[in-house]
């Protein structure tokens, strides 16, 4: 039967109460009942305790017991363990000590003080009367006598850490079972292990802030624990943790304060791996472990289960796999490289060839040129002797051709003589001759001025006659218009008198002033009922213009932009008046211009519009946006504004064209996109233009439906979408532009759609409006009944002020008839007058008029005698003109013969001179062109003897041969010949060659690099082969073990299961891929499956979790393994077979310290006499008497099973 050993525990009651005394005593009912298979189940209440009530708790019981199982019929499955047992027992001394506390212990002990419990030892109804004392005294020696393996947990005590406010545990070196109900503190003391021990609270699955593990109203938390140390080890090591309420954290090992980095390297040396969720499974990180995947598996399982240098291969491989992948990359790389730069060196190698010939023919040039200068120093020398000889034989010539010349000479110059004299006897007879010619002219303007002068005087004298005649017919007309007048005159009117018409017109005027004052009077009683018809009929136009409004969706959003942006709708009203002040056309708000195509995406579309894009106005132009600003928010008090504030006016310079799409259809429907907001909604370019510039309508995805978890990553992380709207939720990213990788995520649910919703207008308004109408029509008809019924009774003045306005004009018109006559009588006479005196100065003008003409025709003829006279005397000077000009003429003429002979002599004496310039030109030249010859000479004299010291012996010997076979000319033929060919050959490339032997030296060093690297890489494939070699065999032993034990225990249930390793990459090199693949089978229809999250249920994976783990048990190299609440999900027949084969396992010799924390406990459980018991109890009902006897409940349960 196991032992049960208690270690006392106080916890804060959470339950307070008055001071009253419980009704009933403190009562301890025993449940224990005792069967043929080992089991044991302990229940114990109690009611409130007093110190309960007063807030102090009373510390629940922790009991701990240890198994020796004992069957009358072996177990078949562990036959091969019987034997072992049997020995172990027969070897094993009974006699331990006592370890149970009398009974007789002080009960106001503190509660805090350690307190051991005693429990009597199973035993078979069939077996022998034994003391019970005897039998626990050989159980708990059984127990402690098994040695804990180096690195177990020995001892845990733990004080004000989470609930407990002072603790011990003292473990068993095998399976440690830690049974209670929920919340008593079961995990707590898997929490203190993790943190004991020096890691983190993350390893847990809970609390990240260590400060949350002190327990409330304390400052600090304890944490000690005590480890087995090796056989030389005088003493444990013990690591001490205290824990403070602000974060802090302090240890101690073996009393000695020591960093954290100590405690670590204490855990590494003993191989207490935390960390590993093979060895160190708490309760919240349960499901992390079964959704552990196959890679990270086989890690953790190395860490758990396999020595540390087969770790270390691993990540050897691992390293070694990559550095080999690196370098085949690498040389790919370079082959790559070396194949690109050969192709580039083939296709250069024509370059190079035509270059190199290229650099032959210059350099056959270049010695060509060098020649030129020896070539033509020596013509240059043979030319000059040339050119003196010349220059003598031209001296010669020059002065032959002068002693010829000299008798031609003489003659030219007589004849010039003789030709000077005429001409200047020429000259001053051409000077009298201007001067007579000018005589004659002058002569002749006088008979023509005489000539005009005659033709004037009868001119005059006719125009005398004509002027007489038209006097004589003046005169009768002027005659007849006397009489017409005096004709006109007979019929005189009197004196106009208009006193009486005047004094009928006065009294009719005073009549009107009357009437017209009854009928004002009149009139202003009906300007009060014109108003208010005038305001009744406006009232129903503007009732017009609503219920209109109210029956489109336009003028429904113009009602509604009235009620929410008052300022936004007065602007909107006063640009439909004003349009003629802006050059183009300025645009609405959002909610007036624009529509949404499909109603169903108003709500989605109407979200992402803020209040200034709603209201906004849209301009096209900055002129128009200028005058806007200005007429918008202008000071209204001077008139040049509307004074208004909350209006929002923007300037959109971008064309619509100019907002790419973010993605296409396609792309939106594969990330679960309906479209992009643009595709939803309509209207003018400007405002979409403006509303994408705003709020990036074409960079927001809609859709109706709500987006799965990857469409909504893709599309966050996407980096193009930063905003959309999916499901009625509106979703936006905020990135920081510093750090791109800093985002917020904004989610909001969007609400109905206000403005864009398509209503119909409300009925009941409607109605109202036109009732109010026909109630404005009818006050209309009533007032024109008032103003009819008043207007009849001031008719008559109306009448009354017509027939005097009549009369009044008959009068004036009679007036100004009468005033009409009176003034063309005056008028008449006046006209006779003027006409009297016309006729009586046409009369007077008429005297003297034959005197006239008689002087007229004397004054005519004296300038006819005088013209006759002048004409004779010119006759007689053009005579004396033409025999002057005759003698003139016969002068001239004998100077043009000897100008004649003169020209002859000196086109003949020119002859010479050309002769003899030309002469004295050509030895100018031969004189000059030896100078210059001489200078060239010395010259090219000077460059040949600086180009020798230059040339090689090759080059002087060719240049000589040039000097001495060619001339300059042939020399030159050749050059240009040459250089024909070099621009034949083209340059290409000019760097082909530097080019070509760069990179052939560049090829040489990448092959150099590529065989250094290949040495790497086989040195590489040979270290992997090495360490692979070593390694391999062993995780696959490790595997094949771990998949035997696997495979038994799924026999066990009747189920299959197996652990195999995956070996990925080509021959199984990809060493960071290898995992480990778990293969279940439930039912015997099925076929092994890998073991999934998602195929097998929740139990059948915690089950598959306990075999793996129980699996790792016999194998495991770390001192201890903690599992917290495995079972969790298991119906009860895979728990009890799972539970016994797990003490199985666990209790096998050799096998590592074992904690399996549950809440729950099945009755008829196996149970072993290696594996120990800890039952904590805590609550309300738990007995004061912390020091129980067992004996007495295992007494009790004999009675109550005999009894049944």
């Amino acid at each position: 039967m196991p032992s049960v050993v208690s270690s006392q525990q106080s916890r804060q009651g959470s339950q307070d109460s008055d001071n009253s005394k419980p009704e009933a005593p403190h009562t301890l009912t025993p449940n224990i009942s005792l069967g043929r298979s080992s089991k044991l189940t302990i229940a114990s209440k109690r009611p409130l305790a007093e110190e309960d009530r007063n807030g102090v708790s009373k510390a629940p019981i922790t009991t701990e017991s240890g198994s020796k199982r004992r069957k009358l019929t072996p177990d078949p499955d562990t036959n091969d363990n019987v034997s072992d047992d049997n020995e172990e027992r027969s070897n094993r001394d009974t006699s331990g000590e006592d370890g149970a506390r009398s009974e007789d212990e002080d009960e106001d002990a503190p509660h805090d003080k350690e307190v051991v419990i005693p429990v009597a030892e199973e035993y078979d109804s069939d077996d022998s009367e034994i003391g019970m004392a005897d039998s626990l005294d050989k159980m708990r020696k059984t127990v402690e006598e098994i040695p804990h393996a180096r690195g177990a947990i020995v001892r845990v005590y733990m004080e004000n850490f989470v609930t407990y406010n002072k603790v011990t545990f003292e473990p068993g070196p095998s399976l440690n079972m830690v049974v209670g109900p929920n919340g008593t503190g079961k995990s707590t003391l898997v929490c203190a292990i993790c943190l004991g021990l020096g890691f983190g609270p993350e390893h847990l699955g809970r609390a990240k802030d260590i400060a949350e593990f002190v327990k409330n109203g304390n400052d600090t938390a304890i944490i000690e624990i005590e480890l087995k140390g090796s056989p030389t080890d005088e003493v444990n090591p013990t690591i001490r943790r205290m824990i403070t309420r602000d974060g802090s954290t302090r240890y101690w090992i073996d009393g000695k304060e020591q960093p954290h980095r100590a405690v670590k390297q204490l855990m590494k040396l003993l191989n207490i791996q935390i960390d590993n969720l093979c060895q160190f499974l708490p309760q919240d990180r349960v499901v992390e472990f079964a959704n552990l995947g196959p890679v990270p598996l086989l890690r953790e399982t190395q860490r758990a289960a396999a020595p540390r240098e087969v770790l270390e291969d691993h990540d050897e491989l691992k390293r070694l796999h990559a550095l080999e992948i690196g370098l085949e990359i690498g040389l790919e790389h370079d082959r790559q490289s070396i194949n690109t730069m050969e192709a580039r060196q083939k296709n250069l190698e024509r370059d190079v060839a035509r270059l190199r010939e290229r650099q032959t023919l210059q350099e056959h040039i270049k010695l060509l040129v060098n020649s030129l200068p020896f070539v033509e120093f020596h013509d240059v020398k043979k030319h000059r002797a040339d050119v003196k000889q010349q220059y003598s034989t031209c001296l010669a010539q020059l002065e032959q051709i002068r002693k010829e010349q000299e008798p031609q000479t003489k003659q030219i110059e007589q004849t010039e003589d003789q030709l000077k004299g005429i001409k200047a006897w020429l000259e001053d007879e051409k000077r009298d001759l201007m001067t007579f010619e000018h005589e004659l002219r002058q002569e002749r303007e006088i008979v023509n001025g005489l000539k005009k002068d005659e033709a004037n005087a009868e001119s005059d004298l006719d125009n005398l006659i004509n002027s007489e005649k038209e006097r004589k017919a003046n005169i009768e007309k002027s005659k007849e218009q006397i009489a017409r007048h005096e004709r006109a005159l007979a019929d005189d009117p009197g004196k106009l008198d208009l006193s009486e018409l005047n004094d009928k017109i006065n009294k009719i005027n005073g009549e009107i002033r009357a009437s017209r004052g009854e009928l004002s009077a009149g009139r202003a009683s009906l300007e009060p009922l014109q108003a208010k018809r005038d305001e009744r009929q406006s009232e129903i136009e503007q009732i017009n213009k609503w219920i209109s409004r109210m029956k489109n969706i336009a003028g429904q959003r113009v009602e509604a932009l009235r009620k929410v942006s008052p300022e936004s709708f007065t602007v909107f009203t006063w640009l439909q008046e004003n349009k003629h002040k802006f050059k183009g056309r300025v645009y609405g708000p959002p909610i007036v211009e624009c529509t949404v195509k499909d109603p169903g995406y108003q709500a989605e579309i109407e979200s992402l519009f803020g209040p200034g894009d709603k209201f906004a106005f849209t301009c096209t132009s900055k002129g128009d946006f200028d005058t806007l600003m200005d007429s918008v928010y202008g000071d209204n008090r001077n008139g040049k504004g509307l004074g208004l504030s909350e209006v929002t006016i923007k300037y959109i310079e971008k064309e619509l064209g100019e907002f790419p799409r973010i993605a296409s259809k396609d792309e939106l429907s594969s990330w679960g996109f309906d479209g992009l907001a643009i595709d939803f909604i309509s209207g003018p370019s400007e405002v979409l233009s403006m509303l994408c510039n705003s709020i990036g309508l074409h960079r927001v995805g809609i859709s109706k439906s709500k987006l799965s978890t990857s469409q909504h990553e893709s599309a966050k992380t996407g980096k193009r979408m930063t905003k959309w709207v999916a499901g009625g939720v509106s979703t936006s990213i905020r990135r920081r532009p510093d750090y791109p990788a800093a985002e917020t995520e904004i989610s909001s649910y969007i609400g109905q759609p206000q403005f864009f919703k398509t209503v119909e207008a409300d009925r009941r308004l409607i109605d109202e409006k036109i009732q109010q109408q026909n109630q404005l029509k009818a006050e209309i008809d009533e007032i024109a009944r008032e103003i009819s019924t008043q207007k009849a009774s001031f008719g008559g003045l109306e009448e009354r002020g017509s027939s005097l306005r009549a009369e009044k004009e008959a009068l004036n018109k009679q007036k100004e008839d009468m005033q009409k006559s009176v003034n063309r009588y005056q008028k008449i006479r006046t006209i006779l007058g003027n006409e009297l005196q016309k006729l009586e100065d046409l009369e007077r003008s008429g005297k003297g008029f034959k005197n006239k003409v008689a002087k007229q025709e004397a004054h005519a003829l004296q300038i006819n005698m005088d013209r006759v006279i002048a004409a004779v005397k010119l006759a007689e000077r053009v005579r004396e003109y033409v025999a002057q000009y005759g003698a003139m003429a016969a002068t001239e003429l004998h100077a043009i013969e000897l100008s004649s002979n003169l020209q002859h002599y000196n086109s003949w004496n020119q002859s010479f001179k050309d002769r003899l310039e030309g002469k004295k030109k050509e030895c100018e030249e031969l004189k000059n062109l030896e100078k210059e010859i001489a200078s060239r000479s010395a010259e090219l004299r000077d460059r040949c003897r600086s180009l020798i010291a230059t040339f090689s012996d090759e080059e002087k010997e060719k240049i000589s041969e040039n000097h001495s076979k060619k001339t300059v000319d042939e020399l030159k033929a050749e050059i240009q010949q040459e250089e024909v060919r070099l621009e034949g050959i083209h340059e290409g490339n000019p760097h082909a060659i530097r080019q070509y032997e760069a990179r052939e030296k560049e090829i040489k060093e990448l092959r150099d690099l590529m065989d250094a690297k290949m040495a790497d890489l086989d040195k590489h494939q040979t270290n992997i082969k090495r360490v692979r070699n070593r390694w391999e065999p062993r995780i696959d032993q490790l595997v094949g073990n771990i998949s035997e034990a696997f495979s038994r225990s799924f026999e066990f249930i009747g189920c299959a299961g197996a652990v195999r390793i995956k070996k990925e990459g080509k021959d199984g090199c990809d060493f960071e891929n290898w995992a480990i693949e778990i293969l279940v089978k439930f039912r015997e229809a099925e076929t092994m499956q890998v073991l999934t999250a998602q195929r097998q249920s929740g139990g059948e994976r915690a089950v598959s979790t306990v075999f793996y783990l129980m699996a790792l048990q016999s194998l495991a190299r770390a001192p201890f393994r903690v599992v917290d609440e495995i079972n969790q999900g298991m119906d009860p027949r895979n728990e009890r077979l799972i539970h016994k084969r797990m003490v199985k396992i666990a209790c096998k010799k050799h096998t590592s310290q074992y904690f399996l924390i549950t809440p729950k406990l099945l009755v008829d459980l196996d149970y072993h006499e290696r594996m120990k018991v800890h039952c904590i109890n805590s609550g309300d009902w738990v007995a004061d008497d912390h020091v129980q006897d067992f004996k007495k409940y295992i007494e009790a349960a004999r009675q109550q099973a005999a009894g049944a």
